[in-house]
């Protein structure tokens, strides 16, 4: 007899992300059987960028606590977070200080001299490891207590299992892991960095430990399930997005935009661009930018997008950031928003901004192509802003690529399939996406409206240009 629908096997998907966590459960053919979201609050001060970890615990335990009444044969738990976001711990895991997160700007001012250190410009403020090297030298007395440098992601699964100091290859890349040589980069050692301090790394989607009995007493989940190791947020998001074949490339449309391409072989890497290992063992080359939907100054409805839509395609031209500067597809610490007119009405800068966009995405796919990496012809969406039909329609006419979004295309939903894969599918991610992330809506590209985007993107360079951003 088939197995009532609650009843089939499950599996979670937690995401600490920059607004807010987000829980799901999951049945084995992708359906979501409970999601819970949670608000976080920020610390923010200047182009400074904090959270208290104790928070996302907090919050994570309730949003288990609800997922959970409704989810009862839940196998497994993965968790995933921001890239390059820090927290740093004492042996037993508890926070010294509040978490750095990945935008925060203060960590720039060591840059220089982590980059003077490795010969190439490779360290900015977006990294881990720089985040550490700020501490060690702006915090002398919180540097003393340090015993382990983990990522928001860690560290939650550290709370789950109750096994501080491990991290997965996506996380740990920031901080100086190569994946190529499983092994950490001398310019870990340049910085000054104690290799005691460093977290052992695992493969994403290696089991690493079992949800205690208190932590099952706190977040509802069943004591004894594994705790898989999760990813950055990207690289879930580039999970749940359903790309799964070489050349299948990924944006993720959130608080920033996030490129991937998956690639059989390891391309070589330019600035800003990095290359995650895939579970699947293929490589998935990348790079984050500042600008993303998650700092449009103009509301993100479906009726707002289908008034855009009228305005598209737009001479208006601007760049999206919300604060002080950009990492990819461009490197400019003082980059600051800009708009060439003043928009006519609210729909018009709408279309603007998402014109915007759109642009920003192809030049990241084009920077990636410069590095070796070969496209193909689709590019799946992950995140929020790829519910938009206008919005999708419009980045399929720019990028001249089909845009493919699957039924639940979020770094949760990508952390539930590593989860699923790990329990259910024997570890192997790229068997559970055919089953766990069905194609949901295609877009098509306009091969007459790719060429007047053309010639827009051509102006909309020279505009950036303009400012030193090349």
């Amino acid at each position: 007899m088939t197995k009532p629908y609650r009843d089939a096997p499950q599996a979670a998907g937690i995401d600490v992300g920059t607004g807010g966590i987000r829980a799901v459960a999951v049945n084995l053919d992708g359906a979501v059987i409970a999601e819970a979201h949670r608000p976080l609050t920020s610390l923010a001060c200047g182009v400074g960028h904090e959270q208290d970890p104790l928070e996302w615990w907090r919050q994570l335990c309730a949003c288990c606590r609800e997922v959970t009444s409704r989810a009862p044969e839940l196998r497994a738990v993965s968790v995933t977070s921001t890239s390059g976001s820090l927290v740093v711990t004492d042996r037993e895991g508890a926070p010294l200080r509040p978490a750095i997160l990945y935008d925060d700007g203060r960590p720039a001012s060591v840059a220089p001299k982590l980059n003077a250190l490795a010969g190439r410009p490779t360290w900015n403020a977006s990294h881990s490891l720089t985040k550490a090297v700020w501490v060690r030298e702006t915090e002398p007395l919180v540097w003393s207590g340090v015993r382990r440098l983990l990522h928001p992601a860690d560290w939650l699964s550290g709370k789950l299992s109750g096994q501080f100091g491990v991290s997965d290859h996506s996380n740990a890349l920031k901080l100086g892991f190569l994946a190529e040589s499983d092994a950490w980069s001398e310019d870990v050692e340049r910085a000054g960095i104690p290799a005691e301090l460093l977290p052992r790394v695992v493969r994403t989607g290696e089991v690493t430990g079992q949800v205690t009995a208190e932590a099952s007493a706190e977040t509802g989940l069943p004591a004894g399930i594994p705790v898989v190791a999760g990813g950055t947020d990207g690289l879930t998001s580039l999970i749940a997005s359903g790309a799964c074949k070489p050349g299948d490339a990924n944006t993720t449309l959130g608080t920033t935009l996030v490129w991937k391409v998956l690639c059989q072989n390891r391309p070589r890497t330019g600035r800003g661009v990095y290359c995650h290992l895939h579970p699947s063992g293929m490589w998935a080359p990348g790079a984050a930018s500042n600008t993303g939907p998650g700092h449009l100054q103009t509301a993100g409805s479906p009726e707002a997008d289908r008034e855009a839509e009228t305005w598209l395609p737009t001479g208006l031209f601007c760049y999206v950031l919300s604060g002080r500067g950009e990492r990819f597809p461009f490197l400019d610490e003082t980059a600051e928003a800009f708009r060439s007119a003043e928009p006519s009405c609210a729909a018009e800068w709408h279309a603007a901004q998402l014109q915007s966009l759109a642009f920003v995405e192809r030049w990241g796919y084009e920077t990636l192509a410069a590095c070796g990496v070969e496209l193909g012809d689709r590019v799946y969406s992950a995140g929020a802003a790829a519910e938009s039909a206008v919005f999708s329609q419009l980045r399929a006419d720019v990028l001249g690529r089909v845009v493919v979004r699957c039924g639940h295309s979020t770094s949760a939903f990508g952390a539930a399939i590593l989860a699923a894969a790990a329990a259910c599918y024997g570890g192997d991610v790229c068997r559970a996406l055919p089953a766990m992330a069905p194609e949901a809506a295609v877009r098509e590209p306009d091969a007459a409206r790719h060429e007047r985007y053309g010639a827009l993107y051509a102006e909309f360079r020279e505009a950036c240009a303009r400012r030193g951003w090349k």
